[in-house]
């Protein structure tokens, strides 16, 4: 008995230095063996293919590499190419015609043309071009930092790609549940892991291609916007607003009122409604029911709250975070029916 307190006590305090050490990394490896969880059965197609298991998981984690930072990095590029291109006399000129036309499309409002003057005023070119600047840099140091951690949890997702099975096999043999109970949890897991994956993936693929197509019909860089819109909206509450509305406004300067219109309602509407709350619910029961080799006993309505509970209270990972703790609950309350409620 004596042994047994001495080796907690120990295991304990190691335990604490263990996460005291990797504190900087714990959340980076948990999106890590959260993602490999949702992917896993990628790199085990794969294995069908290409018999190495570190062949397998690098050529896997390239494709995943390939598949989310290029378009990004297309992103990216552009903006630089845009920015080093900017003509300030030539935006100075489009901001003082677009005050004047702000003024004189508010000046017969009540109550706002008494007031507009004195705020036009207090609007200046500068104190907006120092705004985008500083902005700008925000956006570097985050982009920095979302880099930095995506490199560090590609790592770690190859670590578990390589070692998953080995790992697993491991965790079973530690934990004191049956392997019924834990194969059960599990598949609870993994499955709505998947549906998430594939199912915003999806939705990212038919937002972005829905909004690229108007923006090319109308005179816009289709693929560049389509794969900006695709992007945002994964980012929670606004979404695609970030990118319909800029070009709205574009069109609005330009006088072509009923194309603004025309983009607003089919973005608002058919991409940010349809799309993404009819749509992607009837998607994901799709995915359930066809691609799993046994479908889950969770509703597609549970998993698309969870990925907006997910998204709201860890930001942008919350879309896998959200549906594995949901997954995770519920497995364990069906492993209680089943085992321990009797």
């Amino acid at each position: 008995m004596r042994d047994k307190v001495t080796f907690g006590i120990l295991f304990l305090l190691v335990f604490i230095a263990m996460i005291v050490l990797y504190q900087s990394y714990l959340f980076n490896i948990a999106i890590a063996f959260l993602i490999c969880v949702a992917t896993f059965w990628f790199k085990t197609y794969l294995h069908g293919f290409i018999k190495n298991p570190l062949t397998t998981s690098l050529v896997a984690i390239t494709l995943m590499i390939a598949l989310i930072f290029i378009p990004i990095f297309f992103i990216c590029y552009r903006a630089f190419v845009g920015f080093k291109s900017l003509d300030w006399n030539t935006l100075r000129e489009v901001f003082d015609a677009s005050k004047m036309f702000i003024q004189d499309l508010l000046s017969h409002i009540p109550f706002v043309e008494k007031y507009l003057p004195s705020i036009l005023n207090e609007i200046s070119f500068s104190s907006l071009s120092s705004t985008l600047i500083k902005i700008s840099s925000v956006i570097g140091e985050n982009g920095l930092k979302f880099f930095i951690d995506g490199f560090v949890i590609v790592i770690f997702l190859f670590v578990f790609f390589y070692c998953g099975e080995t790992f697993y096999a491991y965790i079973k043999r530690l934990l004191p549940f049956q392997d019924k109970q834990i194969e059960e949890v599990a598949q609870e897991v993994s499955g709505t892991l998947r549906i998430v994956f594939l199912s915003t993936f999806f939705n990212v693929v038919m937002q972005g291609t829905a909004f690229g197509i108007i923006a090319y019909i109308y005179g816009f860089e289709g693929v560049l916007l389509g794969i900006l819109y695709g992007i945002c909206s994964m980012i929670p509450i606004v979404g695609g607003v970030i990118v319909w509305l800029p070009v709205c406004s574009i069109l609005v300067y330009h006088g072509d009122i009923k194309g603004a219109v025309i983009v607003g309602l089919y973005s608002a509407v058919f991409i940010g409604f349809i799309i993404d709350n009819i749509i992607k619910p009837w998607l994901i029961g799709i995915v359930n029911k066809r691609v799993l080799s046994k479908p889950l006993q969770i509703s597609e309505f549970a998993i698309f709250f969870a990925i907006l509970a997910g998204i709201g209270a860890f930001g942008f990972w919350g879309i896998i975070i959200g549906p594995a703790i949901t997954a995770f609950f519920i497995a364990l309350l069906r492993v209680y029916e089943h085992d321990f409620s009797k």
